[in-house]
């Protein structure tokens, strides 16, 4: 198994703004060929697929699917609505490698 720093994407910062499956799951891929990713949610409960369920097992609360596509991302909630968070939100995008979204279009240029 190749260490971290054997990984091809290593140093790579990923900013995830995505829910539900797809976009995780893509910031999951990066993940796990070395990259940090930093998933952002709402703080008012976060990423909708957390209730997303398959099943009734649960962890934390949250579904397992959840887990399953955000396991070993950083996470950070950000209110949009907010202007100091809107600012720190901004200045991580600007340093970041990557960003992935899956809002509606036009919605992460009003930003």
């Amino acid at each position: 198994m190749a260490t971290d720093a054997e990984l091809p994407l290593t140093g790579l910062v990923v900013v995830d703004m995505s829910q539900f499956l797809s976009g995780p799951y893509c910031s999951l891929r990066l993940l796990d060929l070395g990259a940090r990713v930093i998933k952002i949610e709402r703080p008012d409960g976060g990423d909708l697929s957390r209730r997303l369920y398959l099943s009734d097992t649960e962890i934390g609360g949250d579904s397992t699917i959840f887990h399953a596509i955000n396991r070993g991302k950083e996470s950070l909630a950000i209110d949009l609505k907010n202007e100091a968070d809107l600012a720190a939100l901004r200045g991580l995008i600007a340093k970041a490698d990557v960003l992935i979204q899956n809002f509606r279009p036009g919605v992460i240029e009003r930003l």
